[in-house]
């Protein structure tokens, strides 16, 4: 687990100046506009009700539907709770949440909220997650909410909060589909051969990378614009979300569309905080959360067909796959079924039967 010390130490200084100001100050509204903030079903004793403030952490900004989801969810609470209970926010990095992080950062009770990443699960040592780390399993944003939506969906969420990781997933959230870019011209997903592809350091990605021909290079999000402008890699891959907010259009220009897999997350809270709650206080959060996933689920569409409007408006070049070349590449990907899910792979059938 890796802190920015100093401002993490700024941040908590913050805490101490703000906690009366918070409720004024959790806002990014005048930045983005999270939706209409109006009255909800539950009807909560406030007696029942703590003053507190609780902490956000993401690395994508304020901006970013992750950081405007969780946002979200922490307005949300405050309305229900009538104020009592706040928030503060370190969602550009100031504490490390990427996906490799996210199982200690909660179990040592570092952060109140942050977001895991299904395709990771794998990685964080719960093995029947690796499912969502397989390529194309996950078709597109529709099919990822027939699975939220069902039973298997809330089996999955049951599991995840049976870990031990130290935090409760309390509901389903998305980025859209991850997509290749390069900082070198291409046609076809042929063009991937050769080329050094970072990853987040899971075995699935590199597998992935691999069985395009690529080489596959871990590297931490915050240095991908670096290397892709220095060339110590020749692309990387991430929703669309994740590329225009880190200005990747600037050193890598192409896309390839081939929705690899499909960013589905899960909104949490640290296991110490949930205990900490009184039942009432629990109620609140469950329903901020399903409010924050409905937000997430509706604005994520819009946003990316805006997105991509505007990339190719500043001349970035988006080669869409066609229904062979899909159906070449998951042939072709076959094998990673077999070596990473070969004991789950019922529940693989059970999945794409949502489709």
């Amino acid at each position: 687990m890796k802190i920015n010390k100093k401002i993490l130490a700024l941040g908590l200084i913050g805490l101490m100046l703000t906690t009366t100001l918070a409720g004024c100050g959790g806002s990014s509204s005048d930045a983005q506009d999270n939706g209409d903030q109006g009255a909800y079903e539950g009807s909560y004793n406030l007696e029942e009700v703590e003053t507190r403030q609780i902490s956000l952490a993401d690395r994508m900004g304020e901006n970013h539907i992750m950081g405007r989801t969780q946002i979200k969810f922490a307005e949300t609470i405050e309305e229900l709770s009538g104020g009592k209970i706040t928030h503060i926010k370190y969602l550009s990095g100031e504490i490390e949440t990427g996906g490799t992080h996210i199982r200690d950062m909660f179990s040592d009770g570092v952060i109140d909220s942050a977001r895991g990443q299904l395709e990771l699960l794998g990685y964080y040592g719960y093995e029947k997650g690796s499912i969502f780390g397989l390529p194309y399993m996950i078709a597109d944003r529709d099919h990822f909410w027939k699975f939220a939506d069902s039973e298997l969906g809330q089996e999955v969420l049951d599991d995840i909060n049976s870990q031990g990781w130290g935090l409760v997933a309390l509901g389903y959230i998305e980025e859209g589909a991850r997509h290749f870019f390069t900082t070198k011209d291409m046609d076809s997903y042929h063009d991937l051969a050769g080329r050094k592809i970072r990853v987040q350091p899971s075995d699935i990605y590199v597998g992935l990378v691999e069985a395009f021909g690529a080489s596959a290079t871990p590297i931490a999000w915050p240095e991908v614009y670096g290397a892709l402008s220095t060339g110590v890699v020749d692309g990387a891959e991430n929703p669309y979300s994740g590329y225009q907010a880190s200005l990747l259009n600037e050193v890598a220009p192409y896309i390839l569309e081939d929705g690899h897999i499909f960013a589905g997350g899960f909104l949490a809270v640290s296991e110490k905080l949930w205990n900490d709650l009184s039942d009432t206080e629990k109620e609140i959060f469950k329903e901020a959360a399903q409010v924050a996933s409905d937000y997430n689920r509706e604005q994520n569409q819009t946003d990316e067909e805006s997105i991509k409007t505007s990339l190719l408006a500043e001349g970035v070049k988006i080669i869409e796959l066609t229904e062979d070349e899909k159906n070449d590449i998951f042939e072709m990907v076959q094998p990673m079924y077999e070596k990473f899910a070969a004991d789950y792979l019922d529940i693989v059938d059970e999945i794409r039967a949502l489709r």
